[in-house]
């Protein structure tokens, strides 16, 4: 999905920072091995804890501080994996999401460069009219 499709069909449009990682089962309990899996026969699901630091779109009345961002949970990943990734990763990031509980527009994908801001605002503007 390019970052156009992606400002076409977002709902919110934010910048935000990861600011942690977690790892869940099922059940919602939080699993903290760091060999654990996610994948097509695991129900596991790792999060991105993200720090909204400014809303420049939103159709919510209001947005979440933090919001807990699942990656796709049928891709092969570790917890350990992710946190090395994106443990101490505080980039600011535009983040591009869809539905009143903040999701992806597709399994684990949201994120875009803050440097397509402008042009991500311009397609969302001619989109949403």
């Amino acid at each position: 999905m390019t970052l156009s499709d992606m400002a076409a069909e977002a709902d919110h449009v934010l910048v935000g920072r990861v600011v942690g990682v977690d790892m869940v089962d099922r059940n919602g309990n939080l699993i903290v091995d760091s060999d654990a899996r996610t994948g097509p026969a695991m129900t596991n699901v790792i999060r991105l804890r993200v720090s909204v630091d400014e809303t420049l779109i939103t159709t919510a009345s209001q947005v979440p501080r933090v919001l807990l961002l699942p990656l796709d949970p049928l891709m092969h990943y570790s917890l350990g994996q992710i946190k090395s990734a994106h443990g101490t990763d505080s980039t600011p990031r535009l983040l591009l999401l869809k539905g009143a509980s903040f999701s992806g527009i597709l399994p684990g994908v949201f994120f875009g460069p803050l440097l397509d801001k402008d042009e991500v605002l311009r397609i969302h503007s001619a989109t949403h009219r």
